[in-house]
């Protein structure tokens, strides 16, 4: 019998945020919510871990050749009673943070969709979610962001199941070559700088250009720039073509390890920066509170 490997991506993420709130003496409504939505996704992780994924290697490489990314809900093995645990789950959780969130004050907890493989799939091609938002009294946005969530711990094993079996170089795209979604974060990576996408969903790194934006492809260098901090450390790249942005970390800055989806979330000052400067994130399904 196949026992999944360990997954253990938000354990690590839940540790580093409760050791950031301390250091730094954050107590905000911010950080609880953060907390709490990841210790859910980190128990999720605990019982799924990194499945086998079946498919044969020529079909990997057909795929990200082509620009398809690999995550098709039918091909993969989701407990799909948990995932609707889950989806209710973070349903109360949502609600109970309404007064921090921007919605979900009428969620109607009680009239959460079935998730299954094909409600999965559409929220993954980018349907909008209408009939199921309008019945649990909330916009489609704000129920893509909780089947994004939902579905956020299961993809996370199968991007370390994959990582093992893509080729970086058949894939300079924008979107994530596991699940599709947009990223959240880069990074500079320490040897040459190299610049690397993370994705929003899944946590998926993969080698993307320097002068591009991954959201519209704009390459007019006169269209693209970056704002950094006093250290050099975070990059804020903004495209003037798309009104999106990016952040980053250079890794060639930075000592020790660095936990890139926790740095996704204590930056939230640079997404405020970005939107005061008239910016909108790129990342697929953003969770916004009141204080970012």
């Amino acid at each position: 019998m196949y026992k999944p490997e360990v997954n253990n991506t938000t354990s690590k993420i839940v540790k580093g945020l409760e050791e950031w709130a301390d250091e730094s003496a954050h107590s905000s409504r911010f950080a609880s919510f953060y907390l709490d939505l990841l210790k859910i996704q980190a128990d999720v992780e605990s019982i799924t871990g990194i499945p086998a994924v079946g498919l044969p290697q020529e079909l990997i490489d057909h795929r990200m050749l082509n620009g398809q990314s690999l995550a098709r809900f039918e091909e993969l093995d989701i407990d799909w009673s948990l995932a609707n645990e889950t989806l209710n789950k973070l349903a109360v959780l949502f609600k109970q943070y309404s007064d921090a969130l921007q919605g979900y004050g009428k969620l109607q907890t009680e009239k959460m969709p079935e998730l299954d493989a094909n409600l999965a799939q559409e929220w993954l091609n980018g349907a909008s979610l209408t009939a199921e938002a309008e019945k649990a009294d909330i916009l489609p946005s704000e129920m893509a962001t909780l089947v994004h969530q939902t579905m956020r711990p299961f993809l996370t094993g199968y991007a370390l199941a994959f990582q093992k079996r893509i080729r970086q170089q058949s894939w300079r795209r924008g979107n994530c070559p596991v699940c599709s979604s947009s990223p959240s974060f880069s990074y500079l990576e320490k040897e040459n700088g190299a610049r690397y996408l993370v994705c929003s969903c899944c946590s998926m790194e993969w080698l993307f250009q320097r002068l591009d934006c991954p959201f519209c492809h704009n390459t007019d260098q006169k269209a693209l720039s970056y704002q950094t901090d006093e250290k050099g450390v975070y990059r804020l790249y903004v495209c003037d073509k798309c009104k999106r942005y990016l952040k980053a970390i250079d890794l060639r800055k930075t000592e020790g390890d660095v936990n890139l989806s926790l740095e996704a979330i204590i930056t939230a000052d640079l997404d405020l920066q970005a939107r005061e400067l008239g910016y909108t994130s790129g990342e697929n399904y953003l969770v916004e509170t009141d204080e970012q």
